[in-house]
């Protein structure tokens, strides 16, 4: 039924457990909203970037070397407030397993930062392949049709085998089915739930219906 399912990160693969603004106060001593429409600009901004960019917008009176620091230590202390949503690789694998498919996750934002939270969750353990909109490839944020297209040609398969699986309609599902693509709209949680068989997972994606789930409870 599927050659390929691609996952977005966050909201749908994991969820973080403390405060941006927060964590941005403790280590640039300024708060977020301050800063927040040029910081968010260039954080999501399309092609190549690191993240530095945002700090070198919003701090540009700081040395190099302490915007540097400064981004790391950020990014390192964003990336240890995260966590996978209960049962999320198990269903990873049961999905591979299911549809005899590739696992691939696509994640808007800066390649440092974006990668400092797939490192720590070891997302590359469990999938075939992983990228950030800020990465050299493929350097465009979603959404966009173009960015699908992309990831077709990369990884060799055509749009009517294909799944997204996001949480942020926007983003993920609309372009998506625009690209012709399968989709499903996920609200993952971590609360005691029945078993989901995977019946109902697919009757969601043909319905084009929101689907809350704990992953973990996901079966065949």
């Amino acid at each position: 039924m599927f050659s390929t399912v691609i996952f977005d990160l966050d909201g749908t693969i994991c969820h973080h457990k403390a405060s941006y603004p927060k964590i941005f106060y403790e280590i640039f001593a300024e708060q977020f909203n301050k800063h927040s429409n040029i910081w968010l600009r260039h954080m999501m901004h399309n092609g190549e970037h690191s993240g530095i960019e945002a700090v070198h917008a919003c701090f540009p009176n700081m040395s190099p070397s302490h915007q540097q620091q400064a981004l790391k230590t950020f990014t390192d202390r964003w990336a240890a407030c995260q966590t996978p949503y209960a049962g999320v690789f198990d269903a990873i694998v049961l999905l591979r397993s299911h549809y005899n498919c590739q696992i691939g996750v696509m994640t808007n934002g800066p390649s440092q930062f974006q990668w400092a939270v797939m490192n720590k969750l070891r997302v590359l353990d469990h999938v075939d392949f992983a990228y950030a909109s800020g990465d050299a490839f493929p350097a465009e944020c979603k959404p966009s049709v173009a960015l699908l297209r992309k990831l077709e040609v990369r990884h060799n398969f055509s749009p009517e085998t294909a799944l997204f699986i996001g949480d942020n309609p926007q983003k993920d599902i609309l372009p998506a089915r625009e690209a012709g693509w399968q989709a499903l709209h996920v609200s993952p949680h971590d609360k005691a739930a029945d078993p989901l068989p995977l019946s109902t997972f697919q009757d969601a994606i043909a319905s084009h219906a929101k689907l809350e789930l704990n992953w973990s409870s996901l079966t065949l």
